[in-house]
């Protein structure tokens, strides 16, 4: 694996792997990772091994008054890379400006959905009002 240059950080984990490249100005910013990702093109030819790069996203992690809307997209393969506002990695949701959320809103809507079925579970079963509310509960009944 191509070691990563002082303004590039590389971490791997299965089926993950995630490149960071930081600069204060956009314009090197994708010099530095283009540079990273041809070094990687060439490895992975090497050793044979194969990318699904629809699979890949780049993103642009700023400060809020910040805005990169002109940059040119990265290559890997010759296929450009896809830009995204949000990413998922090692099951946080990121988004662009590093808030929480993408992460939240996930959480909530999975919530709902949860309550939902647990909800349509407790309507069809015959349960009493009470003995829905208090099944756990080891008080006597009034």
């Amino acid at each position: 694996m191509p070691l990563p240059s002082h303004h590039v950080e590389l971490a791997l984990y299965p089926n993950n792997m995630f490149n960071l490249a930081m600069s204060r100005k956009p314009v090197l910013l994708v010099s530095y990772l283009e540079a990273y990702l041809s070094n990687l093109e060439q490895w992975l030819r090497e050793w044979r091994i194969a990318i699904n790069v629809s699979n890949s996203n780049t993103n642009i992690f700023a400060r809020a008054k910040m805005r990169f809307l002109n940059l040119r997209t990265v290559q890997l393969f010759g296929e450009p890379i896809q830009r995204d506002d949000t990413a998922r990695y090692l099951g946080v949701n990121l988004d662009t400006w590093l808030t929480w959320s993408p992460q939240i809103n996930q959480i909530r809507n999975r919530a709902a959905q949860r309550m939902g079925v647990l909800g349509s579970i407790l309507n069809r079963s015959g349960l009493s009002t009470w003995n829905r509310s208090c099944c756990t509960s080891s008080s006597s009944v009034p």
